[in-house]
């Protein structure tokens, strides 16, 4: 059985620029109403150091935007858990410390990383410290959403722009104040700048496995460190990325962040698109392609899941967990959802099903699954599974 998870980055841009009921209230409202219709779960990742700089600016009085973005933030992820979604962990660290001054965001991208953070490991109560910040994201979002539920937990944390190398601080972050689970990894991404990342040696393209002690990209011993659940993708010509759904909504992310309505705030060099030279030296190359639902087409949704599900019929791989990715202010593509949840539901109901990942990470961790379903069953699990189904 396939284990289709939906899991959505609900955030701004990351410069700072965009605003919050047209990037995240009203595409996510849209696509909890394509979820419930079709019987599918949304994984929700807050970027909480956004959250946590808007309500300091609401209540320093200098974000008046004639609404109260963290309210509606508030609100929209409580009305998700209560139809059954989920909300886990997501943090760009250059929003730790933010203000918003002068009609403009300022951030702080000495910060790439959370493993960036001035005092390192740390302890729970030092903000600027890897266990302070993420034991701060996790009892934000529990204090925020177990009055809706009591069987709540946030068990899974998601690094910014995928950077989860080094990764050793941030296992031993997570395990510290209980997350169990990360989903960070893009099997086959390799990047010099500005973040050294280099996942072409992870385990697999999808499924999960247990990390070693100080790489999140590589297997360790089952049960002793954390879970990785990685973004599925596929290698593929550079050339893919300018296929018409993928280009509009790179079309649209850059004129979103020109007309910035709110100002970039000194963080110029994360914006959403390559240079000219970094896209000419990519151009005859082949890099991971996301499983991204915000930029696929239903035919291409459509024909990635039945390669993923002929190969694991094919192979007997058992239960398996495959992460799809999309971002709130990315989601125009209402039309090409439905209809790939449409076709989920009609047609691989014997095969497939949705679940959050927050549901997968207590079932894996559990132990309620055999290592050798959504867990891999060793260390080398899966290193050629993304060349069998491309």
């Amino acid at each position: 059985m396939i284990h289709l998870v939906l899991s959505l980055d609900y955030e701004i841009f990351g410069n700072g620029s965009g605003d919050v009921r047209r990037d995240m209230i009203e595409p996510t409202r849209r696509l909890l109403a394509l979820c419930d219709a079709h019987g599918a779960k949304l994984s929700i990742f807050l970027e909480v150091g956004e959250y946590w700089a808007m309500k300091r600016a609401e209540q320093a009085g200098t974000l008046r935007l004639g609404y109260s973005p963290s309210q509606e933030i508030e609100e929209q992820l409580r009305e998700a858990i209560r139809r059954g979604h989920d909300v886990q962990l997501h943090l760009h660290p250059w929003w730790i410390g933010a203000s918003f001054e002068e009609n403009r965001w300022r951030l702080c991208p000495q910060y790439l990383r959370i493993t960036d953070l001035p005092h390192g490991l740390g302890s729970q109560n030092d903000p600027l410290s890897v266990v302070g910040v993420l034991n701060a994201g996790k009892s934000t979002l529990e204090a925020l959403l177990q009055p809706v539920s009591q069987e709540y937990k946030c068990l899974v944390y998601r690094a910014a722009m995928f950077w989860g190398q080094p990764s050793g601080e941030l296992i031993a972050g997570m395990k510290e104040v209980g997350l169990v689970a990360d989903s960070s990894v893009v099997n086959g991404l390799h990047e010099t700048a500005p973040a050294a990342t280099d996942y072409r040696h992870a385990p697999s393209a999808m499924g999960c496995w247990w990390t070693s002690a100080d790489d999140i990209g590589r297997a360790g011993p089952a049960g002793e460190h954390i879970v990785e659940f990685p973004v599925c993708s596929e290698m593929r010509p550079y050339l893919y990325n300018f296929k018409w759904n993928k280009l509009r909504t790179s079309l649209q992310r850059r004129r979103i962040e020109k007309d910035n309505l709110h100002g970039h705030g000194m963080m110029e060099a994360r914006k959403s698109r390559d240079s000219l030279g970094t896209l000419l030296r990519k151009l005859g190359t082949r890099q991971p392609l996301k499983y991204d639902f915000c930029k696929l087409s239903a035919q291409d949704m459509i024909r990635r899941l039945q390669q993923i599900v002929r190969a694991d019929q094919r192979e007997g791989a058992g239960d398996r967990a495959v992460v799809l990715l999309g971002h709130s202010k990315d989601f125009w593509n209402d039309r090409h959802l439905d209809a790939f949840l449409r076709f989920v539901k009609e047609r691989c109901s014997d095969t497939v099903c949705f679940r959050t990942l927050g549901d997968l990470a207590r079932t894996v961790c559990a132990g309620c699954c055999h290592s050798a379903s959504l867990a891999n069953d060793s260390r080398s699990a899966g290193l050629d599974e993304q060349k069998r189904i491309a």
